[in-house]
C-alpha cells in the first residue's frame, strides 16, 4: 500500500536527490501530486527544484516556481534560496535577481546564492557589486571563495588583495578552499609569486590547493616545476584526481613538454587508475597543437570514442592556424558544423583562421553567414570607464 503522508513522500524524493537519482526525485513528486491528495510543503520543493536545477529542466522549473506562489511557499527561505540556486543554473540570471528582492526574509545563504551563481555565470562583476551590498552579515568561506573567483574573471588583482586581507582578519587562511581560490587568482592576475607563497603558507594542503598550484606554474610557462610539484604530492600521500591530470597536462602543453605530456598521459590510467575524459583529450590536442604536430593530433582525435568528440574536434579546429592546416581546418569546421549548426564558435574560429593567413574574402563570407543566422558574437566592452 503506497503512503499518504507527506513525511514519506519527502522522505523518497530527498532521498533520491541525495542519491544524484534526480529523475526519479521527479517522477515521484509527478505521481504524488498528480495521484494523491497531498500538497507539497517547503522540504518537497526544495528537493524538486534541485532535480529541476541538475538536469537543466527549466520550463518544469519555472512550473514548480509557479505552484511555490500557488501554495504561498515562494516567501519561505529555504524555497526562495532553492529558487536562487535552480535559476543559477539555468543561467537566467534576471529571474534569480527578481526573486532575490521579491518579498521574504533573505540570510547569508542568499547572499551566497547571488555572489556564486553570478560569478559561475561568468559575471564577476555583477558578483562584486552584490558583494559590496552585503549588509548585517560577515562573509564566511562559501562567499569569500566566490568573491575570488570573480575577481580572477575580472583580472582584479587589487579588489582580490582586499579579499586577502578580509581573509587573514577572519582567520580564513587555512580554508583549503580559500587557499586554493588565492593561489588561482595571483596566478591568472600575474602574481606567480604570491602564488607560491599562499601556496607554502597553507597549514593543510588539500588537493584543489595542490592542482591550483600545478595549474599556476604551468600557466605560466614552468611545466618542469609543475611536473616536480606533482611529484612531491604524490610523494606527500596525496590521491591525484582527474583534474589534477588536467592541470598538468595543461602544463605540459605550455611549456613544449610533449614527450612528458603522453607520459602523464598513459600513466593516469595505467598508474592512477583514472580514465581520461574529453578535457584530458582537449589538453592533448592543445599540446600537439602548439608543438605543431597537427597530423598526430588529428590521428589521435579520430581514434577517440564519437561520443566525446565535439570538444576534441573543436580543440584540434582551434590548433590549425596557418595555412598549411587550412585545409584540414575547414574540413573539421564542416564535420563540426554539421554536428552543431547553431555554433557560432565554430564560425568564428574558421573565420580567424582566414584572416590569419589574409585571406579577407573568406573571412568576410563567413562573418555574413554568422550575421545572417543570428549568430553573431557581441562586441566586446570594457567594465572600466
Amino acid at each position: 500500500m503506497l503512503a499518504s503522508d507527506i513525511i514519506s513522500w519527502n522522505t523518497a524524493i530527498v532521498g533520491c536527490v541525495q542519491n544524484g537519482l534526480h529523475g526519479d526525485a521527479l517522477e515521484a513528486f509527478r505521481f504524488m501530486h498528480s495521484s494523491l491528495p497531498l500538497n507539497p510543503d517547503s522540504i518537497t520543493l526544495v528537493s524538486v527544484l534541485s532535480a529541476c536545477g541538475t538536469l537543466k529542466l527549466h520550463s518544469l522549473g519555472k512550473s514548480i516556481h509557479c505552484m511555490s506562489l500557488k501554495h504561498l511557499l515562494a516567501c519561505n527561505l529555504r524555497v526562495k534560496n532553492a529558487l536562487l540556486t535552480m535559476y543559477f543554473r539555468f543561467a537566467d540570471t534576471e529571474s534569480a535577481e527578481s526573486i532575490f528582492y521579491s518579498p521574504g526574509d533573505i540570510n547569508l545563504c542568499s547572499w551566497n546564492c547571488m555572489i556564486s551563481g553570478f560569478a559561475r555565470n561568468n559575471d564577476g562583476w555583477r558578483a562584486l557589486q552584490f558583494y559590496q551590498k552585503i549588509e548585517d552579515f560577515v562573509p564566511d568561506e562559501m562567499c569569500t571563495v566566490s568573491i575570488i573567483c570573480a575577481c580572477t574573471q575580472l583580472g582584479d588583482l587589487r579588489y582580490g588583495k582586499s579579499i586577502h586581507g578580509h581573509v587573514v582578519r577572519s582567520d580564513l587562511q587555512n580554508n583549503v578552499f580559500v587557499s586554493a581560490s588565492l593561489v588561482d587568482m595571483y596566478s591568472k592576475c600575474g602574481r606567480l609569486d604570491v602564488a607560491v607563497r599562499v601556496f607554502e603558507s597553507s597549514a593543510e594542503k588539500s588537493i584543489a590547493c595542490w592542482n591550483s598550484m600545478i595549474s599556476a606554474l604551468g600557466f605560466h610557462g614552468h611545466g618542469l616545476r609543475s611536473i616536480e610539484l606533482f611529484c612531491k604530492m604524490i610523494q606527500s600521500g596525496m590521491t591525484a584526481t582527474s583534474s589534477t591530470f588536467i592541470a598538468l597536462l595543461s602544463a605540459c602543453s605550455h611549456s613544449g613538454l610533449t614527450n612528458e605530456g603522453w607520459e602523464y598521459y598513459y600513466l593516469m590510467s595505467e598508474k592512477f587508475g583514472i580514465t581520461p575524459t574529453a578535457e584530458h583529450h582537449v589538453c592533448i590536442v592543445d599540446m600537439l597543437g602548439r608543438a605543431g604536430r597537427l597530423q598526430e593530433a588529428h590521428k589521435f582525435v579520430e581514434s577517440l570514442p564519437s561520443k566525446e568528440s565535439h570538444g576534441v574536434w573543436g580543440a584540434l579546429l582551434s590548433a590549425c592556424n596557418n595555412k598549411a592546416e587550412l585545409k584540414m581546418g575547414e574540413s573539421i569546421a564542416k564535420h563540426l558544423l554539421c554536428l552543431e549548426p547553431e555554433n557560432s564558435g565554430y564560425y568564428v574560429t574558421i573565420s580567424n583562421l582566414y584572416a590569419n593567413q589574409d585571406m579577407w574574402d573568406g573571412a568576410v563570407k563567413v562573418r555574413d553567414i554568422l550575421q545572417d543566422k543570428g549568430l553573431m558574437k557581441p562586441h566586446g566592452h570594457s567594465i572600466v570607464g
